[in-house]
Parts: C-alpha cells; sequence; structure tokens
C-alpha cells in the first residue's frame, strides 16, 4: 500500500504572496494573509467549490506575516510588518471588523499565537522580543511582559495545546521555553542543536514533543523530560528538560520554513525553498506508549514542484477528524492549495 498526497483544491484571490494559512478550531474556515496586505476567509460548499466569503483589509500597510484564531472561533490576530498586530472579530452579519490593533513591537511583527485558554496571546518579532498580552474583556489587550532574552529575530511563537506555556523559535538557532510564575514570565529551557535560523515550530497534540524546522535542512523533534523522570536525564532548578530525540535531514534540498504536527493522526508535515512537500510518520517499530530517544521518522508521501517553482511559506494540517487527512499550504505563487493524503 501507498500513501501519496494529491491536490484537492487551488484557491486564488490574493494579488502578492501567501504567507500563512491557518484553519479554524472547528475546520470550517481556512483563513490566509499575504504581501497584498488582506486577509482572506475561504469556506467549502456543498460541492466541495471553495469560496472566499470574507476579504479583511484596510488595516495593515505591510505584509501581513502571520494568522490565528482564537480557541472559540470568533476572533483572528494577525501579526504585519508594519509592526501593528490586529484583533479581528466577527459580527452578528457575518463580517469582520478590527476592533484593536496592539502597537509595541518596533517594526516588523513576525508571529502571532492564542493561547489554548483564549487568555493570552503571544507575538514576537524581527526587534529580537517575544510579547505576551492578557485579552481582556470589551477587546481590551495589556502587556503582561516583553521577554527579550533571544539575541536576534523572533521568526515564530507557538503556545502549548494544553498549558501556558510558549515556545519561541529564533535566528539566533535557539527555542525557548517560557513559563510564569507569579507574574512574572522567565525562560525556563533553551533547546539547542539546529546549526541555522529556526524558522518554524509545533506542538504534538499532547505538548510533550516540538518539533522544529531550520534553515539547516532539518527537522528536529524534541521531547520533554519532566524532573526525576525514568529515562535519568538531569533537569536543572526542578525544571522539565527538552532534548534532542530525532533529527530528520537530507529529506529538504533548501531552508525549511514550515512545519505542521497533526494533532489527529500524528504525522508530520513540512516544506520550504525546494517546493517540496513531505509528509513523516512514526515508524511502526518505535511506537510504544511514549516516544524514546530511539524514535524514528520515514517519509511517507511527498509532492515535488507544489507551488511550481517558488517557495512554500506555509502548511497546516486539518484540525478534526472530519478531514483529517486535508493539508493547506501558502506560497509565494499568491495561491492557497489543499492538499489530501490518501492510501492507494
Amino acid at each position: 500500500m501507498t500513501t501519496r498526497l494529491y491536490q484537492i483544491a487551488e484557491l486564488k484571490g490574493h494579488t502578492d504572496r501567501v504567507w500563512s494559512v491557518a484553519w479554524s478550531p472547528t475546520g470550517n474556515v481556512l483563513a490566509s494573509c499575504g504581501g497584498d496586505k488582506t486577509i482572506r476567509l475561504w469556506v467549502s460548499n456543498s460541492d466541495n467549490e471553495w469560496i472566499c466569503t470574507n476579504v479583511l483589509e484596510g488595516t495593515h500597510k505591510r505584509t501581513i506575516r502571520s494568522i490565528s484564531w482564537s480557541p472559540n472561533g470568533r476572533q483572528l490576530a494577525t501579526a504585519s510588518f508594519d509592526s501593528l498586530v490586529g484583533i479581528w472579530e466577527q459580527e452578528e452579519g457575518g463580517d469582520y471588523e478590527c476592533v484593536a490593533t496592539l502597537e509595541g513591537h518596533e517594526n516588523e511583527a513576525k508571529s502571532v499565537s492564542w493561547a489554548k485558554s483564549g487568555t493570552l496571546l503571544a507575538t514576537c518579532g524581527r526587534d529580537k522580543s517575544v510579547w505576551i498580552w492578557e485579552v481582556g474583556t470589551d477587546n481590551d489587550f495589556e502587556c503582561l511582559s516583553v521577554l527579550q532574552d533571544h539575541t536576534q529575530d523572533v521568526k515564530m511563537v507557538m503556545w502549548h495545546p494544553t498549558k501556558e506555556i510558549l515556545a519561541s523559535a529564533s535566528y539566533d538557532d535557539t527555542i525557548k521555553i517560557w513559563k510564569e510564575n507569579d507574574d512574572d514570565w522567565y525562560c525556563s529551557d533553551t533547546l539547542e542543536g539546529h546549526e541555522s535560523t529556526i524558522w518554524a515550530i509545533d506542538f504534538d497534540k499532547t505538548g510533550e514533543y516540538l518539533v522544529s524546522a531550520s534553515d539547516d535542512k532539518s527537522l528536529k523533534l524534541w521531547r520533554c523530560y519532566p524532573p526525576e523522570n525514568r529515562e535519568g536525564i538531569i533537569t536543572d532548578r526542578n525544571e522539565p528538560k527538552w532534548k534532542c530525540i530525532c533529527t530528520l535531514s537530507g529529506y529538504h534540498q533548501r531552508c525549511i520554513y514550515t512545519v505542521s504536527w497533526s494533532k489527529v493522526h500524528g504525522r508530520i508535515a513540512s516544506s520550504g525553498g525546494d517546493n517540496t512537500i513531505r509528509v513523516f510518520e512514526q515508524e511502526e517499530s518505535t511506537i510504544s506508549s511514549n516516544m524514546t530517544d530511539k524514535t524514528n521518522f520515514s517519509m511517507i508521501a511527498s509532492v515535488t514542484s507544489a507551488h511550481g517553482v517558488v517557495d512554500v511559506n506555509c502548511v497546516q494540517w486539518y484540525p478534526t477528524e472530519k478531514h483529517p487527512n486535508w493539508l493547506a499550504t501558502a506560497g509565494d505563487d499568491g495561491i492557497v492549495r489543499i492538499w489530501q493524503l490518501a492510501e492507494d
């Protein structure tokens, strides 16, 4: 039996490169954003035709780099090269309005992520900082902390799937894990091992594992070891320790810009500067109740020239059991594509 990835939809409408795509929590809406300073919302009808239902524009003056849905699906947050973070809310009629703009980053805002609780928002940027915002009532957002431990441009922030723990990836080749203690946010661990910029990160569904994508053309899988763990991994200051348990290299010919770890079936998708999508699955021989240091993933499907001859900037697995094998991608060709993973 072979597994293959094939395209089922091509969504056209953006007039510049598409930087990011994000499924709503239920998967009913796909949001995309890009260099044309707009956000587009897409839905499929009963005939599986994709329609752009909303174009959100007018707030950002430069490229919109990142987009994130609130856990309840009622709001969108956008990070732009104009240094602003926009908060968009759906009105009763179905239209969306920008109800808040968050200021503070000195220049390009690169990524935005909404915590599972819905009460926290994280942003990061070229100014080497990570900001944590508290989501208040009436669209009031208060900055709780500005974290400046990274020494270079911060490319991405991502919240843990269940806890208020934040990961950030940087041009300084590290990932940092952030936690809160008595209203003070601090770096609890720094993950080192990549040889170049880390462009993207994603947690698995449990939050015990993390995958990172780098300019060094490799993916790394990290495991969180709690204090007094059975494996004997040394932990400092009674803090969990993250350790690399697997490196996937030799699959991408150029830098890897994006990675997505499915919260439904556990497969990992990656892509980047070589225009190729790769899908990885944990090998049966290494599956147990927990992954170990001997965990291996193997490639089960790939697509070359996924967006023609241009970079693929984002891959995102569908979030629920409804269409678990759907994968959305965004490219420099200005097109959003939807793929399906199928077994023949």
